[in-house]
């Protein structure tokens, strides 16, 4: 069974593949939400393939999605990784979008099947997208770091340098596949602060999109992004004067930290299974009550 179902591709030149998977390795949802952000940014898009599921998700844990109206059955989607082609017109090099949620069967031949798309397509660089649960908080400027297959890729994306020793996902099983192939890989991570769970985390994502604008030295427009974040973060601040000293006082203590201590809670991150975190800065004041209810929790 060819794992892979494939459509045209429009043709593409020198493209750089950029990969999110939702689960795991995608605390606040900020990989694969900036991942859809690059996609949603740009008009020349093309899904050009996807992976078959069956031999790679329990359903029971990702299940299908159907949609009715009126009594009638409109659709089914199955969870699924799905491949866009993205046309940067004004430039000489176009972009590859890879996301979807992480697998729970299969790895070793998952992560072969998709990296062998992206060689058969010339691909020739691959960013991988990740975030985990740091010692961080909601108004830090966000704290990126990177792994790469060789010393070199590192020190060039500006990125710190992180030492790990410990339990990986997707991202990690894709870059070793990107090595076996000779395809370059970096992976960049984000700290999320580890009182917002599963809600959304708008500053981490504007991090990583503008960090892939500078990589590739392909322009990507993050305005949008911008005012979602300074709203929400505004609101988060504005409610959380209200929740008393001890509240405010932990979250200092937690924004003293020298470190973001990479991996340092990767181990007890439980991803919400759910449709996602949304963006919305009218969620932020729901959001408090659940904040105090995590630091008090941990006093």
């Amino acid at each position: 069974m060819d794992v892979i179902r494939r459509q045209q591709l429009p043709p593409v030149r020198r493209p750089i593949a950029i990969v999110a998977f939702g689960g795991w390795n995608d605390a606040c949802d900020v990989a694969s939400t900036a991942a859809n952000f690059v996609i949603d940014a740009h008009d020349a898009t093309s899904a050009f393939a996807e992976i078959e599921p069956d031999p790679f998700y329990d359903f029971q844990q990702h299940r299908p999605i159907v949609e009715i109206k009126d009594g009638v059955s409109q659709s089914l989607t199955w969870p699924s990784v799905s491949f866009t082609a993205i046309s940067r017109l004004n430039d000489d090099r176009d972009l590859i979008v890879v996301t979807g949620p992480e697998p729970n069967f299969r790895w070793k031949t998952f992560a072969r099947s998709l990296v062998e798309v992206l060689d058969d397509i010339g691909v020739e660089e691959v960013i991988l997208v990740g975030a985990y649960v740091g010692v961080v908080g909601h108004r830090e400027s966000v704290s990126l770091s990177g792994v790469a297959t060789d010393t070199v890729s590192v020190i060039r994306s500006g990125l710190e340098s992180s030492s790990y020793n410990g339990p990986t996902g997707m991202v990690g099983v894709v870059q070793g596949a990107c090595k076996e192939v000779g395809i370059q890989s970096l992976s960049l991570w984000a700290a999320t602060p580890p009182y917002l769970s599963g809600n959304p985390f708008p500053k981490a994502v504007l991090a990583i999109v503008e960090k892939i604008s500078d990589i590739t030295n392909l322009h990507i427009d993050t305005s949008e992004l911008i005012a979602i974040d300074a709203e929400y973060t505004q609101k988060v601040d504005d409610a959380l004067e209200e929740a008393g000293s001890d509240v405010n006082e932990y979250l200092e203590e937690i924004e003293s930290y020298d470190e973001p201590l990479l991996g340092s809670l990767m181990s007890s991150w439980s991803p919400v299974d759910g449709p996602g975190a949304s963006l919305d800065p009218d969620n932020a004041d729901d959001l408090v009550d659940e904040i105090v209810k995590f630091l008090e929790g941990n006093s």
